[in-house]
C-alpha cells in the first residue's frame, strides 16, 4: 500500500512537470541560429560586416569553438572579435537582431 503511495505521487509529480512550458535552459530549448555562407577565406571582421549590414549589432565573434567547459567562448576576455581571426566552419559566435541573440555558423564551398 505504501509502495502505491509513493508510485502515485512519483508519476503526478511527472506528469506536473511535463505539463509545463520548456525553459530556456531546460534539456529542449530552441536556439535560434544564423547559417552563413562563407567563401574562400574570409576574417571574422568581413564576416562582422557583412551581418551588421544585415541589421545585426552586438556582432561578437571568436575563433575558439565552444565546448562542454566552455561553452560559451565570446564571454571570455581573450581573442573576441579579433579582426586578423579566420572564419572558421562552424560556429563563430553571437549576433543580435531585433531583441533576439542568434548564434552564427559560418559554411565554406
Amino acid at each position: 500500500m505504501r509502495f502505491h503511495r509513493v508510485s502515485s505521487a512519483l508519476l503526478a509529480a511527472a506528469a506536473f512537470a511535463l505539463a509545463q512550458p520548456a525553459a530556456a535552459s531546460g534539456l529542449f530549448s530552441w536556439v535560434p541560429e544564423l547559417r552563413v555562407h562563407v567563401p574562400g577565406v574570409e576574417s571574422q571582421a568581413q564576416l562582422a560586416a557583412q551581418l551588421q549590414g544585415e541589421g545585426y549589432d552586438h556582432v561578437t565573434l571568436t575563433p575558439i569553438y565552444p565546448t562542454l567547459e566552455n561553452p560559451h567562448p565570446e564571454l571570455n576576455p581573450g581573442p573576441v572579435n579579433n579582426p586578423d581571426a579566420p572564419v572558421h566552419t562552424g560556429w563563430n559566435g553571437v549576433a543580435h537582431k531585433g531583441g533576439q541573440t542568434v548564434q552564427v555558423y559560418a559554411t565554406h564551398s
